[in-house]
């Protein structure tokens, strides 16, 4: 398995995990056990092999500047509600307190999400295609 195919498949698979855990106020300790291992194998991929991320020839001035360290923040993001979540697991800290950075995870996704589709929409740059599955090209 590609690295691409590999975050590909944790990029929608935490995103899943997550609006299951607050849709529903899920502490299923197995959905969250499954968030842990998704957000620590994404981290874990990212230290290890490097962001994937690139802003593009389109994206210029200051989101340019900017583009590396929003991803930063994403993964600092997902760092934060992963620890939280596996401590509150774990008995360190008490059971509900993952919630919180998962909700702001959950607004920085959402913020992040919105970003690459006015990439997509405005720039015309492909950026949706870069982190969609193959089946859903042809729909972007």
């Amino acid at each position: 398995m590609t690295q691409r195919r590999l975050i590909i498949i944790l990029h929608w698979s935490v995103l899943i995990i997550v609006l299951a855990m607050v849709k529903g106020g899920s502490a299923a300790a197995g959905l969250r056990w499954a968030f842990v291992a998704a957000g620590l194998i994404w981290i874990g991929t990212m230290l290890t092999r490097g962001m994937l991320c690139k802003p593009g020839p389109k994206l210029q001035g200051r989101l340019r500047a900017a583009y590396p360290w929003m991803h930063r923040g994403m993964y600092l993001a997902l760092a934060i509600a992963v620890v939280a979540n596996a401590a509150a697991l774990l008995g360190l800290v008490p059971h509900d307190t993952g919630w919180t950075p998962l909700l702001i995870l959950l607004g920085a996704g959402t913020l992040h999400g919105l970003f690459h589709f006015w990439r997509h929409n405005v720039l015309f740059d492909g950026a949706l295609r870069k982190m969609s599955p193959r089946f859903m090209h042809k729909i972007l």
